[in-house]
């Protein structure tokens, strides 16, 4: 019976002891300076592609939802917002391969998709700007099996895998498209009978002009995502602030215009609904 009583009062200290270790390692990690870093500097840098409209236009006039979005949060944080257009991002489909640096950004946007896959890499601050992937069709046709489809994967780390499973299951030809203007094409051509692309690419191609639809692939297939502010991990400091900041921006009057003028919300159809 002692000995079971030593060995409990063993245990306990064991645990006792790894706790006070762990606390101890955490005290020397180095101090979250992001914050002060970017206050002391008095301004925010944001790295965007050159255009992921409506997100990014490369229109200074009308900037992007994003940038815009990104503006008011700077200007309540009392920084400058310095924008910084990198070809890199969205080069390819996993933000680790944009060769993205600290010198070069603090957060990054134009088509970021809050997805497991961006924060692998990143950590996010959803905008409330849903996307996802979406059926091209012209008005008043239905895809069906054997159909060709052009399939422009775009840059915003949605599921791939997902949609090759939907696209295989249902019978269809892929055909990938290197850019938004060969996707165009081969739909205005009639070289295939539709087009799978991420939501912001479609409506930009404005195909609705030429009696095209947009609609959401089915919802038991393919999910739908929201893009996101990105961040470097450890940034905490500077992430609360930006949270903050963001919060203030939803409950104004400026962010309801905001979207309105960039259309985010548009409404979609859902496939097969």
């Amino acid at each position: 019976m002692r000995r079971k009583g030593r060995n409990r009062w063993l245990s306990t200290a064991i645990n006792i002891g790894i706790i006070v270790v762990g606390l101890t390692a955490v005290s020397f990690l180095p101090a979250d300076t992001s914050l002060k870093e970017r206050r002391d500097a008095g301004f925010i840098k944001l790295c965007v592609p050159p255009a992921f409209p409506p997100l990014v236009t490369g229109n200074p006039e009308a900037p992007g939802y994003d940038i815009e979005l990104m503006q008011m949060i700077a200007d309540r944080m009392g920084l400058r917002l310095v924008v910084n257009t990198l070809a890199s991002i969205g080069a390819d489909f996993n933000p680790r391969n944009w060769l993205l640096t600290r010198a070069q950004c603090d957060v990054i946007a134009g088509g970021v998709a809050d997805s497991e896959q961006t924060r692998g890499y990143l950590q996010t601050i959803p905008t409330d700007a849903v996307t996802g992937w979406v059926l091209v069709a012209r008005d008043g046709t239905t895809p069906v099996a054997g159909d060709s489809v052009a399939v422009l994967p775009g840059t915003s780390g949605l599921n791939r895998l997902a949609v090759s499973g939907w696209l295989r299951e249902s019978g269809f030809k892929a055909k990938p498209a290197r850019n938004s203007e060969q996707f165009k094409a081969e739909l205005l051509s009639g070289a295939v009978s539709f087009g799978v692309t991420e939501r912001f690419i479609a409506a930009s191609a404005n195909l609705e002009d030429a009696d095209f639809s947009l609609f959401w692939l089915p919802e038991q297939s393919v999910q739908l995502t929201v893009t996101a502010i990105g961040m470097w991990k450890g940034d905490q400091t500077l992430k609360s602030e930006i949270i903050h900041s963001l919060s203030e921006v939803k409950a104004s009057k400026a962010y309801e215009l905001l979207r309105e003028r960039y259309q985010i919300d548009g409404e979609i159809g859902r496939l097969g609904s």
